[in-house]
């Protein structure tokens, strides 16, 4: 009952587990055979250590936003889906997670977003899928409160730890806008087709216990954004 709860603390991935995702890059490796040989590094460096860090996240998370919602579910699968793709290697080279307000993530809705590779630990945030359905949701959610989007855009804490948002846009502004008087901004984030931010990291900031703290400060910094975003739909 007393591991119930009694959690272990997040103590860092380590250098076995960026070289065990640097081998994924090479087809020598990224197969079967060798993933089931060496199932117990991934098992012991990426997928324990990264449930940890859930867990060491959950409840920093809820201090910032009580709909934040982390669970296990938040981490992605490393197999990759080959069912329509033209290379046919069965493992991602990354290992990643993503949650969002109120339930389970899903690649179409705004997003937290973190992954780790042998090349960089990266925190994303925002709407990175370009569904039609939604980014439409989001730019009336814009038009309607750009006085609020473009407090949170512009934030002092926002630009200084990420900078800008990114994205693609459109080379015109959408048939529902065309005929409008618009504001030169309004104008340039209604085109927009993605609305996020993100900051790429050394691969040895993983190692490192205080990860969790980094992350939490990336969340606090893109919280508004996100919520702004989430909010739209």
């Amino acid at each position: 009952m007393l591991n119930d709860f009694i959690k272990e603390p997040f103590l860092g991935f380590d250098e076995r587990s960026v070289d065990f995702l640097g081998k994924l890059k090479s087809k020598k490796y990224n197969n079967k055979k060798w993933f089931d040989s060496n199932r117990e590094t991934y098992e012991f460096h990426l997928k324990i250590p990264m449930r940890l860090l859930i867990d060491s996240l959950a409840q920093e998370l809820k201090n910032i936003d009580e709909r934040i919602f982390v669970s296990y579910k938040s981490i992605m699968r490393i197999n990759r889906d080959i069912r329509f793709k033209k290379d046919k290697t069965p493992y991602k080279t990354i290992y990643a997670a993503a949650f969002t307000y109120d339930r389970l993530k899903s690649p179409e809705i705004p997003l937290f977003y973190i992954h780790l590779s042998s090349d960089e630990f990266l925190f994303a945030a925002g709407q990175y899928s370009t569904d039609n359905g939604i980014i439409k949701k989001i730019r009336n959610h814009i038009f309607n409160d750009f006085d609020d989007f473009l407090s949170i855009v512009t934030d002092d804490d926002l630009i200084g730890d990420f900078g800008s948002l990114h994205g693609e846009s459109l080379q015109r502004l959408p048939r529902e806008y065309s005929g409008l008087t618009l504001d030169g901004e309004m104008e340039k984030y209604l085109k927009m087709k993605q609305f996020y931010v993100e900051k790429y990291f050394s691969p040895e900031v993983a190692f490192d216990p205080g990860l969790t703290d980094l992350i939490v400060q990336c969340v606090r910094s893109t919280n508004k954004l996100n919520k702004f975003l989430y909010d739209s739909l």
